[in-house]
């Protein structure tokens, strides 16, 4: 009787683990790796920018502007997009398309590097879902709501993410790119400067923002 029951038993846990090693197998699907990466300036992985600022990056005011630099490494074109919530006065993003050590323009400085861009060539592009734009303060509104917070409703009204998009594609191979060969295929290496402007007030705020690079 004891035999049958280890028996029993031994086969009982065989199913048990056939059928959670399929389930495994039918959950984690395999993928290729993507062929766009946003990294940092120096071509290493980025997984966030160091928005410390300098006392000279701050006005008399109390309007702060800070510039980071990123790539976007990619074998494909692609468009940019930022998201972002709204707590902070006047919080406005810009991106310039930008080069390393450029002979004119406006110079950035980020770790041993040098880059420059051009201050009247920002990537044009438009938020998708903002109530108030041109306000002091920004206003998402409920449209992609669903999307972040499935039927939950209380949401404070600057926890609504804006959704800015660019206009235009932007093309993985441009002027002033790098360029290699990786497993036979080439990817380029374009850089941005990223501008971000806010306003202090004595009321301590906090806004998360991302970066995103979709393949067009």
């Amino acid at each position: 009787m004891a035999l049958i029951v280890v028996l029993v038993l031994l086969i009982g846990f065989s199913y048990a683990w056939f059928i959670n090693r399929n389930d495994i197998t039918t959950l984690m699907e395999i993928q290729e790796p993507s062929e766009i990466s946003i990294l940092g300036s120096d071509g290493k992985r980025l997984d966030s920018l160091d928005l410390t600022y300098q006392p000279g990056e701050k006005n008399a005011d109390g309007t702060v502007t800070i510039r980071r630099v990123f790539c976007v490494q990619s074998a494909t074109d692609y468009k940019l997009e930022l998201v972002h919530t709204t707590n902070l006065k006047g919080l406005n993003f810009t991106l310039y398309p930008a080069v390393k050590a450029g002979a004119t323009g406006t110079s950035v400085t980020d770790g041993d590097t040098t880059f420059s861009y051009n201050s009247s060539d920002k990537i044009g592009g438009a938020y998708i879902n903002l109530t108030e734009p041109t306000g002091d303060y920004k206003y998402a509104n409920t449209e992609k709501h669903s999307q972040n917070y499935q039927e939950y409703q209380q949401v404070q009204a600057h926890a609504e993410p804006a959704y800015w998009l660019a206009n235009d594609t932007q093309d993985f191979d441009k002027t002033g790119s790098e360029s290699f060969t990786d497993k036979n295929k080439t990817y380029h290496r374009n850089y941005y400067v990223c501008e971000v402007t806010w306003t202090e007030t004595e009321e301590k705020e906090t806004d998360i923002f991302y970066i995103l690079a979709k393949s067009a």
